[in-house]
């Protein structure tokens, strides 16, 4: 994982990883005993000839070739991306595909693509502090709450 080390008052980056998580209502899981209880599945197969390919899919028992299958291992995080923006929310990666792949660091994209929804989201655990340092980090300003006529 490509963690930085926080400055005294910045975000930890695993915080932010479990508010967008949460926000998206997304879960993630490495353990393989939720491999049928998830809406897709991140993993690798081998060919018949002894090569790794990828699978994102949401259909682990009649993958689409065309669709689901990777060469590439780097283009899982984009295509986990894709799958969130098309309505899955519980995931099974395997654990080696989410350390190699930067799995992390696409949900830290995905953090500051929503963050002023993630600071606006009541229904979110987020402290006022918090909230204080993503708009000033973001800089992210206040509704204006008066109404033009």
């Amino acid at each position: 994982m490509s963690y930085k080390i926080p400055r005294e008052g910045d975000m930890l980056e695993s915080r932010m990883i479990e508010l967008v998580k949460n926000h998206l209502e997304i879960s993630i899981s490495q353990d393989v005993s939720d491999f049928d209880n998830v809406d897709c599945h991140i993993y690798s197969e081998s060919t018949a000839d002894g090569y790794d390919v990828y699978m994102c899919t949401n259909n682990p028992n009649q993958p689409s070739i065309c669709e689901d299958v990777y060469y590439y291992d780097h283009d899982l995080a984009e295509a986990f991306a894709n799958q969130i923006a098309y309505g899955d929310r519980t995931f099974y990666v395997c654990d080696s595909i989410y350390e190699d792949c930067y799995f992390d660091d696409r949900l830290l994209e995905l953090f500051s693509e929503h963050v002023d929804e993630i600071v606006e989201n009541d229904e979110l655990d987020i402290t006022l502090e918090e909230i204080n340092y993503l708009k000033n980090e973001y800089e992210i300003e206040e509704a204006d709450s008066t109404e033009v006529v």
